[in-house]
């Protein structure tokens, strides 16, 4: 619930009035070079090739798609340029077990398996390697994860467990992003895009060679958001606004030796409704207004890659984050640096291992809030670990990979995350897996030193008594919340047009975080008589999961290919104290069934016309309120020019005015999702 920001730096562009346009983000000089599109067309790609992308979500080294022993889903960059979505979260909807949300127009509630809120705790997100979790409350601000859609390579999402060599957060899932090789976004790119609910964005990108071994790229991006409305029709003051610039270069130092430098600075303004408690030790009340909502972040990476003669292989990466966040009232600064190392080589005919290790160290400054104060203000963390893991052949179509992860951390000292995965590559293009998994949540500054003024009760409910005020604090020694997981699955290639992927999970959570009441007690100043009711954190809850995904892949024609996929899930948790009150810390368990379609047709050579289709079921959260169903239809129909312009007109939410997506989000007033029109105009040179 705590969180970060950043006195930002100024804006690079000023947002306009609502209502349909387009930004103009520069002048356009003639070129008479077509642009490279960056990435292959993946629709014409047979289902044997899209079977053999390779992945690396699941065990750091590149595997084929068909061979993994694990619930992995792709985006690729065809994906996303023909889904007509503006920003990470809305693409994730097209993957079963997703489970996304909007809560107003700058914020998402993200999970995988359920337990999804806005900073959803068991899901471990990367870009480029780069963790983008905060270890001030383990999850992730996801209106600040911006990354120029048009340069991502793809997204892998991993459904379960992936501590074995991700490590702390990768409970429920995984989502790495990969970007694009600098030399494959070689030219000039320009975007532009305006509509009904996002009235301006710009995109302005270059990339060229460095000499005859190096290759870059470097980019601006401008988009604003409009403010959205309540359910009783009142202005949600939740409109943003984000600016954004980086660069990426790639050197081939040798034949066998690679270099990558890339980084970015990042300013996001805005603000959104949020009813929250101000306290003193004679008053306290409930107001409701706009709070800012600022962030700023700078970020450099650096990766050194070798290959040696004899096929093995290892990287060392190192970054560098600062972070600047307020939100709530709470002002924070957050600087990481991270260094990781990883080797992978082949041992006999039989053995191939990937190990590694990695160190990190996290300096937080941060203020009081209007209701939450995090203690101490300067602390420093640090994350140490070290993983190994070996995948051995039985023969040509049987493979077991077992390893474990062991981290250190500030919170609770030594975790293990032990893996086994059965994988047998059975005849006819089938695949058969079975997997045991242990993760764990490694502990945040929420868990283990946060005081939130939750509530108040006046003094006529206690005749004669003082004000009393219901304030969470920390509980005393914490714990890592743990997941063990067991699963199975089935990967199949039935014909050139056809192929689907199934699985199925049961998986057992302890350690979870629970709010139990304390003994009140009284301000000792009797000139200012206030009863304080704790809620003391800890980690008295466990729960089960159960359920499962499926996704097909269908080429009904060469010009059309559907994907129709589903999720199943049920959630059960519940606190194991016996004293009254005492109730669990976990957000919504999700949604039991999410259905999803997605139909992509070439109607011409030129002209495109794609549609998404998502059911969700209704959610009940955990402490109160209740999200509806609803079923989100999106369509998009574009034009390309060639290799060099496309257009694109984008309709969202087409099926109602607007909905909810979310339930409740202390202390943020949930707003209605619109309905939304959007152009979108493209040009490489």
């Amino acid at each position: 619930m705590c969180v970060r920001a950043i006195p930002t730096w100024k804006k690079m562009i000023t947002s306009g009035k609502s209502g349909l346009r387009i930004a103009v983000v520069a002048a356009l000089a003639f070129s008479p070079t077509f642009a490279q599109a960056g990435a292959p067309d993946l629709f014409n790609a047979s289902l044997e090739d899209l079977m053999n992308i390779q992945v690396t979500s699941v065990s750091r080294k590149e595997q084929k798609l068909s061979n993994i022993g694990g619930t992995v889903f792709v985006i690729t960059q065809e994906d996303i340029r023909r889904s007509g979505d503006t920003n990470i979260p809305d693409l994730l909807r097209m993957v079963p077990g997703a489970d996304v949300a909007r809560i107003d127009g700058g914020a998402w509630a993200v999970g995988i398996r359920g337990y999804a809120d806005r900073f959803g705790n068991k899901v471990l997100v990367l870009i480029d390697g780069r963790t983008v979790y905060s270890p001030d409350f383990s999850g992730v601000i996801w209106n600040t994860v911006d990354v120029p859609l048009e340069d991502i390579e793809r997204i892998e999402v991993l459904c379960g467990p992936g501590g074995t060599v991700w490590g702390a957060n990768a409970v429920n899932g995984v989502i790495s992003i990969t970007t694009m090789n600098a030399r494959n976004t070689q030219g000039g790119l320009i975007t532009a895009r305006g509509g009904s609910s996002e009235s301006a964005q710009g995109l302005v990108q270059y990339g060229g060679s460095l000499g005859t071994r190096g290759a870059y790229r470097i980019f601006g991006q401008y988009f604003n958001v409009e403010s959205g409305d309540f359910t009783n029709g009142a202005n949600a003051a939740d409109g943003w606004h984000q600016s954004h610039a980086g660069f990426r270069t790639d050197w081939i130092l040798s034949p066998g030796d690679g270099l990558t430098l890339e980084g970015d600075v990042s300013s996001t303004e805005g603000s959104e409704t949020i009813d929250t408690l101000f306290s003193t030790d004679l008053l306290a009340q409930k107001k409701t207004f706009a709070a800012p909502l600022n962030s700023g972040n700078v970020a450099l990476l650096a990766r050194w890659t070798r290959t040696l003669p004899d096929g093995s292989d290892f990287a060392l990466q190192s970054y560098f984050n600062v972070d600047h966040t307020e939100l709530w009232g709470v002002d924070d600064h957050l600087d990481t640096l991270d260094l990781d190392f990883q080797s992978h080589r082949k041992a006999g005919a039989r053995n191939d291992i990937v190990w590694g290790g990695g160190l990190r160290f996290t300096w937080d400054k941060s203020t009081p809030g209007y209701a939450i104060s995090i203690l101490p203000l300067y602390p420093t963390d640090y994350l140490v670990n070290a993983f190994f893991q070996d995948e051995i052949a039985f023969g040509r179509s049987l493979a077991l990979t077992i390893g474990s992860k062991i981290e250190g951390n500030t919170y609770t000292g030594l975790n293990y995350e032990p893996s086994a995965q059965l994988v047998w590559s059975a005849p006819h293009r089938q695949t058969f897996w079975i997997s045991a998994a242990r993760a764990v949540r490694q502990p945040a500054r929420l868990d283990s030193s946060v005081r939130i003024d939750y509530d108040y009760y006046a003094p006529s409910s206690f005749p004669g008594g003082p004000l009393a005020l219901e304030r969470i604090v920390p509980g005393g020694a914490i714990k890592s919340e743990q997941l063990r997981d067991f699963e199975a699955g089935y990967r199949a290639q039935f014909t050139n047009r056809l192929s689907v992927n199934a699985a199925a999970y049961f998986g057992f959570y302890s350690n979870l975080r629970t709010e139990q009441p304390g003994t009140p007690f009284s301000n000792p100043d009797p000139s200012a008589p206030l009863l304080i009711i704790p809620l003391e954190t800890g980690n008295l809850g466990s729960g089960r999961s159960y359920g499962g995904e499926f996704l097909a892949d269908w080429k009904i024609s060469r010009r059309w290919r559907i994907s129709p996929g589903y999720s199943l899930l049920f959630n059960y948790a519940s606190p194991t104290s016996m004293v009254a009150g005492t109730q669990l810390y976990l957000p919504a368990a999700g949604p039991h069934n999410q259905l999803l379609l997605r139909s992509l047709a070439n109607l011409t050579g030129r002209l495109e016309w794609d549609t998404s289709l998502n059911y969700v079921a209704s959610v009940q959260d955990t402490r109160d309120g209740l999200a509806p169903a609803y079923t989100r239809l999106d369509t998009r129909l574009g034009y390309r020019f060639g290799e060099a312009a496309e257009v694109s007109l984008v309709g969202q939410n087409l099926l109602t005015p607007h909905h909810i997506e979310f339930h409740n989000e202390y202390p943020t007033r949930p707003a209605y999702i619109d309905r939304s029109v959007l152009l979108k105009i493209t040009w490489r040179f």
